[in-house]
């Protein structure tokens, strides 16, 4: 895992996060399909609203936790920064397997490999340099 240097891993996070926050303000916008988010079990847009800004909160919260580790934010708060990487980690882990469980076949082939990539560019992010 060492073997994918810190800035790298954190910069890669980053730069997924903010896709991520850019897919989830389309599903804000309500052009991506229901059933391909929150593993095809939401019932309608009101639902779909809910889970996507619930989803911004989480990358936006994920995003300032790795500013916080890079040391470009909190400089004071190092132990912040890698349990909530940790935190992260386990959060998208849990993801990725609910991804391999979704309803809808195109949020498993798409997601589960994404997700994965989170969770062990977290757990890199997570152990420092």
């Amino acid at each position: 895992m060492r073997r994918i240097p810190f800035r790298t891993a954190a910069n890669g996070l980053l730069a997924l996060f903010a896709a991520a926050i850019a897919f989830q303000l389309v599903v804000l916008a309500g052009l991506i399909p229901t059933e391909m988010v929150w593993g095809g079990r939401l019932a309608n847009a009101e639902e779909r609203t809910v889970g996507a800004l619930v989803s911004l909160c989480v990358l936006v919260i994920a995003m300032l936790l790795v500013l916080v580790r890079l040391g470009r934010i909190g400089r004071s708060l190092p132990a912040l920064g890698m349990w909530g990487l940790w935190a992260v980690c386990a959060l998208f882990a849990l993801s990725t397997v609910g991804n391999l469980f979704a309803l809808d076949l195109r949020e498993t082939l798409i997601f589960t490999p994404i997700t994965l990539v989170a969770a062990l560019l977290a757990a890199r992010v997570a152990m420092g340099e």
